[in-house]
């Protein structure tokens, strides 16, 4: 009885390393963080950044619409980003219904954050997008005091001032690329 015993824990643990081994060899690696996935095939806006972030943050995207006179801690999706030397995409879903006029794209909460390559940002709808190039995310947004920004690089670095961090860009009024988006 106890080598019948003996011989079940044995099998048992064998077999669940064999499916440890086998999840392994299937996880595939993508360098794409979603947030809000619950609204997947209706119709909402995405925020999409295509950034280098050297070390692990938290990045935020505050919205408001045209019936919100500012940004507001009821109105924001944040992402967890994990450090890495490579490109990633990081995407920002708005709940459904909204449609956005103002951005706040806040930039971490890593104070100890190296700096960040902005390659590219974009705004989605259904099949059709705009794509902040050409120096348009440099005449649509606007870094506050605790972020230097190299124009020709798209270079972020992020600094505390006297204890307090919080860098972030924010937009003008959206509403005409918006609106261009949804016809």
């Amino acid at each position: 009885m106890k080598r019948l015993f003996l011989f079940f824990c044995f099998v048992s643990i064998i077999s669940c390393k064999s499916d440890k081994k086998e999840e392994q060899k299937t996880i595939p690696i993508d360098n794409t963080i979603t947030t809000n996935t619950e609204i997947d095939g209706k119709m909402y806006f995405e925020i999409i950044m295509d950034a280098v972030v050297l070390k692990d943050d938290k990045f935020h995207v505050f919205y408001k619409d045209f019936n919100d006179g500012g940004f507001s801690g009821e109105r924001v999706i944040e992402a967890l980003v994990k450090g890495n030397v490579n490109n990633q995409q990081i995407i920002f879903a708005i709940p459904e219904e909204i449609i956005p006029n103002g951005l706040r794209l806040d930039f971490g909460v890593n104070y100890g954050q190296e700096p960040i390559k902005l390659n590219s940002l974009k705004i989605r709808f259904d099949k059709r997008e705009f794509q902040f190039n050409d120096g348009k995310f440099e005449q649509l947004f606007k870094p506050n005091k605790f972020v230097i920004y190299g124009e020709k690089d798209k270079e972020i670095i992020t600094e505390p001032i006297d204890g307090l961090y919080d860098p972030n860009f924010v937009s003008i009024n959206l509403e005409d690329i918006i609106f261009s988006l949804m016809d």
